[in-house]
């Protein structure tokens, strides 16, 4: 590919929310022009704002061989089941076809698109196709079962890039031969706590400082009804501990509200709620700072259990440990006493037993701290991945 070649990025999400096409941008510059995914209504309706969505970037402030057998041994079931955007294969190839006005308008031969919905469209318009493959989608709690129009993109797209390496090795395995490992890693100039005084935290709750600080700040994701992140662990198992450390941990718990009733069954004493903010606004990086100990969950359900979720990258920009369930996602960048304290997954004794054992800890504390920290500043800052998307795409 020509160093001075276009290059399309294409995402039905919000930047805002989910800013991976700014992270893409950063790598390739004024080379990149990202749009939002329109069907046909929408494209008939904005033909004159294709590219309204374009931003400049400027303007938004390991291996796992424990797991890699297991992993090796799920087959797939290519099946007629529903893909992310809810539709079964009849249906999706319906609004594939909608979408194809949208594609043929675009003038850039090459285009990343987010995740698989758009991408069989945008073949049929003679596209050069890079997915970018946030999640690997599962229609089945319980195991592999992929809709088999995501399966046909995957394996004739030119370039897969999984966000985990166990993503990567998974697809391997199913005849995905084309699959690169592109992290979602952090962005330093956007996201760096140690820039961030604690104090910020600390004045608006003056009573927690000389107190050890255990906590989870990020998302919570419920899918039909149920908590798939695992935050009910952290409650249980700093419930196992709080008569045992008294008071001198507090947990805290900056998530949603649909939280709160889990932390009122299990009657937790010490504890502070706080609400979502934006994922780098500096009340939230002083929180990540003050925080002593990190907590990282997960769950068997699939999406989740492959990730390296983007709070575990959050997590090791800020120093103090990291407490985290062994997944293959997370064994992708974590390693057990180096840069995290691993437990096992579903364990919740032994998450309880870890965060007391580190409270005690302070020296271990700060050397996981210390390496998670190196290796986000030599492995998964943007700057680095953004040389191994330029590689990728041949510039």
């Amino acid at each position: 590919m020509r160093s001075n070649e276009a290059i399309a990025y294409i995402t039905g999400f919000d930047i805002n929310k989910y800013p991976r096409p700014l992270f893409i941008k950063h790598a390739l510059g004024n080379s990149l022009r990202i749009y939002r995914l329109r069907t046909i209504i929408g494209y008939l309706r904005n033909k004159d704002r294709l590219d309204s969505t374009n931003v400049h970037i400027n303007n938004y402030i390991s291996d796992i061989p424990h797991y890699r057998k297991n992993i090796t041994r799920v087959l797939p079931r290519i099946h007629d089941c529903v893909r992310i955007d809810r539709m079964d294969f009849s249906m999706a190839l319906l609004i594939e076809t909608s979408y194809l006005p949208f594609f043929r308008k675009i003038r850039e031969d090459t285009m990343i698109i987010l995740n698989t919905v758009g991408a069989f469209a945008a073949m049929k318009a003679n596209k050069r196709i890079v997915i970018d493959l946030m999640d690997l989608w599962t229609c089945d709690p319980r195991g592999l079962r992929i809709n088999a129009l995501d399966y046909y993109v995957l394996k004739k797209a030119w370039q897969v890039w999984a966000w985990s390496k166990a993503i990567m090795i998974l697809l391997r395995r199913i005849g995905i031969s084309n699959v690169r490992y592109i992290p979602f890693g952090i962005d330093l100039n956007q996201f760096d706590p140690l820039k961030t005084s604690p104090r910020i935290f600390f004045d608006k709750y003056k009573d927690l400082e000389g107190k050890i600080l255990i906590g989870y700040s990020g998302g919570a994701w419920f899918v039909n009804g149920e908590e798939r992140i695992g935050i009910k662990k952290i409650i249980h198992a700093f419930k196992l501990i709080e008569t045992e450390i008294k008071d001198d941990a507090v947990l805290i718990l900056q998530t949603s509200k649909s939280i709160i009733p889990l932390i009122k069954k299990y009657g937790i004493k010490n504890y502070v709620f706080i609400n979502q903010t934006k994922y780098n606004d500096p009340f939230r990086l002083s929180l990540l700072r003050a925080l002593d100990v990190k907590i990282l969950t997960s769950t068997k359900y699939l999406p989740v259990y492959l990730a390296e979720r983007t709070t575990m990258f959050q997590y090791m920009t800020s120093g103090g440990a990291i407490i985290a369930e062994r997944t293959p996602g997370t064994l992708g960048v974590l390693r057990h006493m180096y840069n995290a304290y691993m437990v096992d997954l579903d364990n919740e004794r032994a998450m309880a037993d870890a965060i007391t054992y580190l409270i005690n800890e302070r020296k271990l504390r700060n050397y996981l701290g210390a390496n998670a920290r190196k290796d986000i500043e030599t492995k998964y800052n943007i700057d680095i991945i953004s040389r191994d998307i330029k590689r990728h795409l041949e510039i």
